[in-house]
């Protein structure tokens, strides 16, 4: 009865095994090359596997390595040229394969521009050319320019953007709006921190624990503990909280010395 079991055992053992030895043997390690009619070497080509769905690009040779089964498709794709598809052969012995590619040139044909006359006067074609909305100007909409009223020197007249030349970035930097604005970031970066500092520490705790309730007071601690946004992102948590054990005593002392 045992030896019976046991060759079953080994049986369904060697079938598992052979199983696993056919399934990576159906794996082939495919090495292209890809060029132009011309025979120059495409570089950044896009090969990929259509049939399960990762791919990668030629190298400045126009070479590319990418790992395929039997009877998947390879596409190979690039700006300019006709893609190209070709079919893994399903009776392969050998674990790696080669191939040449050409591509050929594609050719895309667009309908033709119709020129028509603006039918409106000078004046107004003038005003609705000036006013009209531009790729740039949507671009220049997401850069991080002031606000409301420090945006107002930004803006000529006719409600389009100008560019600061050196005596408006000095301005910039030196008068009292530009205070204002740095005073400002600094509050918000302070409420950041402070946020993601109560995550680990709730506020409860603090108050009851060490007798720190107000927000001023959490900033200040934040600040004598040397705790920072790149600390709070990659230290453990036990490791922050036994920080803020560590040095809330010098703190209670910091709070109460006569030069503050």
């Amino acid at each position: 009865m045992y030896m019976t079991g046991f060759r079953h055992f080994l049986i369904v053992s060697m079938l598992l095994l052979y199983t696993g030895v056919l399934e990576a043997q159906s794996y082939i390690m495919l090495k292209g090359s890809v060029f132009s009619v011309k025979g120059e070497a495409l570089v950044g080509a896009h090969a990929r596997n259509l049939h399960r769905n990762y791919g990668t690009f030629t190298d400045f040779r126009g070479e590319f390595s990418l790992v395929l089964a039997r009877n998947d498709t390879l596409k190979v794709t690039m700006i300019g040229y006709k893609a190209f598809l070709f079919r893994m052969p399903a009776n392969l012995t050998s674990l790696n394969y080669s191939i040449k590619i050409t591509l050929f040139e594609d050719t895309l044909m667009i309908p033709g521009v119709e020129i028509r006359p603006y039918p409106l006067t000078y004046p107004e074609f003038r005003q609705e050319f000036i006013t009209m909305k531009t790729p740039e100007e949507m671009a220049v909409k997401k850069l991080k320019l002031p606000t409301e009223p420090f945006r107002r020197k930004y803006e000529n007249p006719e409600g389009g953007l100008l560019l600061p030349g050196p005596f408006s970035l000095i301005y910039d930097n030196f008068s009292k709006e530009a205070k204002q604005r740095r005073k400002m970031d600094e509050i918000l970066k302070r409420d950041v921190l402070r946020s993601e500092f109560l995550n680990i520490l709730s506020a409860e705790i603090l108050s009851h624990r060490f007798g720190i309730s107000t927000d001023d007071e959490i900033d200040e601690l934040i600040s004598y503990c040397g705790i920072s946004r790149e600390m709070l992102d990659n230290t453990p948590h036990y490791l922050l909280i036994v920080r803020v054990e560590n040095c809330i005593a010098g703190f209670n002392d910091y709070k109460v010395a006569p030069s503050r």
